[in-house]
């Protein structure tokens, strides 16, 4: 299922990379809006709320004093309390009309304290008379209290704003950077690991086209670069298939048609050789040999081209049994005696004290020694030795054939496993087809195991597989 639409991977990530930045700007911009909002609501509590309410208390302030002293005056007749009277009206019109020209809005609500009034101060009036507050100052002090407290109102109003969008612009800038992280980290990481995962299903395929084996399809639903690269190789990999079928089904033909007229050639030298059409003189008896020698050679290519064939189609039958491990090794080197002897070749074994027995098919595993065994004898020089060897390992041995031939390349060390492939140095010098180490793994690999080659610094190799104690299930 595809999360993209058929797109690029570049405009893919332009479109990723510009989501987050949206959700990083738009986020951003609210911030910087709500801080400035807020910066001026902040401003007017601050400063015009708290002047406003600083003028009124003094205001309040100054009327008091004057309530005070016209009691004082018109109760004792203290000519003091008369100046300080002037004196605290003259103050308060002052803050009055500094207030005003700071705040005009406050002109209409003020008014009464900016209009002409008229204060009557007269000596020993009664008690009840000089101590009554005066109207015109507590007509005043209602106006003071009224703003006074529209401005507390004003205040709290703010600070609860202030409050709430404080509250507000934290979970936007909370949840925007919990976005943008969502979408940065995981979905990026779910991005990255989209495309590794096609990029590995590629990788794959050619992994296996590369070790010869059967490339199969891959599917890749990205709609970009990399769905067109397997689409590619799709088809590649198709017509590989569709080749690998054709030449095995030739093969498999040919082995058949061949493997008739070439009977029918070995059993015509044999009597000719016998002398069943008359007697034959040495030289034509030699020649006859090397026919037969020569038709051996094309039986024995034909047979092992019919079991890689068989092979392709699947693992090897396997007839599973208790097998006696040195003892396969040491009835594997009677039968290679004879190709040793005439190379002057030393065969030795180096095997445990006691019995080793597994399940495994023997003659199978016969094979696969005969032919290392015939591959180190092929290779190595004249009058040296060849090691079969049997070691323990966990859940299963290891057999391992030394030579002191030329060695592998360390660059050739996993082609030569490959069916077909004949190192560099012995395509001209030595006879084969490159089937048999094929053959030798594909046999390994259906008893669970698996086969390599060591090489060390001087010439030589060994080739050693290993095989478990129980064929897998």
């Amino acid at each position: 299922m595809r999360i993209f639409p058929a797109m690029s991977i570049s405009a893919k990530m332009l479109v990723w990379a510009m989501s987050i930045t949206t959700i990083f700007c738009v986020t951003t911009a609210y911030l910087v809006y709500q801080i400035r909002n807020e910066s001026d609501l902040t401003r007017e509590i601050a400063s015009t709320r708290y002047e406003i309410g600083l003028a009124v208390q003094q205001m309040e302030e100054r009327l008091d004093s004057v309530q005070n002293n016209i009691r004082r005056f018109k109760a004792l007749g203290d000519e003091t309390a008369a100046r300080f009277i002037v004196e605290d009206l003259t103050r308060f019109g002052e803050i009055l009309r500094e207030t005003l020209s700071r705040h005009p809005e406050y002109a209409h609500d003020w008014k009464p304290l900016t209009g002409e009034f008229t204060l009557r101060l007269t000596k020993g009036d009664s008690p009840d008379d000089a101590f009554a507050a005066d109207a015109t100052i507590q007509y005043w002090l209602s106006i003071l209290a009224g703003t006074r407290n529209d401005n507390q109102q004003r205040i709290s109003l703010g600070l609860a704003r202030l409050r709430r969008d404080n509250v507000h612009a934290y979970r936007v800038g909370f949840y925007g950077l919990i976005i943008c992280l969502l979408l940065a980290i995981p979905g990026s990481a779910m991005f990255a690991w989209r495309i590794n995962a096609h990029l590995e299903s590629i990788r794959s395929g050619l992994r296996a086209l590369g070790e010869g084996e059967t490339p199969p399809p891959v599917r890749v639903e990205s709609g970009d670069e990399l769905e067109e690269l397997a689409d590619a190789y799709n088809v590649m990999a198709e017509q590989l298939r569709r080749e690998e079928r054709m030449r095995t089904d030739f093969i498999s033909m040919l082995s058949h048609e061949i493997r008739t007229p070439l009977t029918s050639i070995r059993e015509s030298v044999d009597m000719m050789a016998d002398g069943v059409f008359g007697p034959v003189n040495e030289r034509q008896t030699r020649f006859l040999r090397i026919a037969e020698k020569e038709t051996d050679r094309l039986a024995e290519l034909l047979r092992r081209l019919m079991t890689v064939t068989r092979m392709e189609a699947g693992n090897p039958t396997l007839n599973r049994q208790p097998m006696d491990c040195s003892g396969l090794i040491r009835t594997t080197q009677e039968r290679l005696e004879s190709s040793a002897m005439a190379k002057k070749i030393k065969l030795e074994s180096r095997l445990p004290e006691d019995d080793v027995y597994i399940s495994a098919d023997t003659e199978n595993l016969r094979q696969v020694l005969l032919n290392l065994g015939g591959n180190a004898i092929k290779f190595s020089p004249d009058e040296s030795t060849v090691t079969f060897r049997l070691d323990m390992a966990e859940n299963g041995v290891v057999f391992s054939v030394e030579d002191q031939g030329p060695g592998v390349p360390e660059a050739e060390r996993e082609l030569i496993f490959k069916k077909y492939y004949r190192a560099e140095g012995v395509r001209m010098d030595k006879d084969g087809a490159g089937l048999g180490l094929a053959i030798c793994r594909k046999i390994v690999e259906a008893h669970g195991g698996h086969m390599w080659v060591d090489c060390g610094i001087e010439d030589g190799c060994a080739f050693r597989f290993f095989i478990p104690s129980e064929l897998p299930n």
